[in-house]
């Protein structure tokens, strides 16, 4: 799994992310999807390093849930990867 080195701030709602942009999910209405790193693909969410089953093909739609925030990575930070 990939994680961000140095965590900052609260982020932003998911859907100011454009595409192609990497991310951290800092707050989800799902369990266990804090932390994930992700990237947008046109209308699709997808999380790296895990399988297609865990991606969002339809999240960019108005009725998103405010609840999906995340945290937009910048040019020059860090991912490792863990075991």
């Amino acid at each position: 799994m990939l994680k961000l080195v140095n965590e900052k701030h609260e982020g932003a709602h998911v859907l100011k992310m454009e595409d192609g942009d990497v991310a951290v999910i800092v707050s989800w209405p799902y369990n266990g999807c804090v932390g994930r790193v992700v990237q947008r693909y046109e209308n699709t969410l997808i999380s790296l390093g895990l399988d297609s089953d865990h991606s969002w093909r339809t999240l960019f739609s108005p009725i998103v849930s405010g609840k999906c925030r995340v945290r937009i990575l910048e040019k020059g930070e860090t991912l490792v990867v863990e075991n």
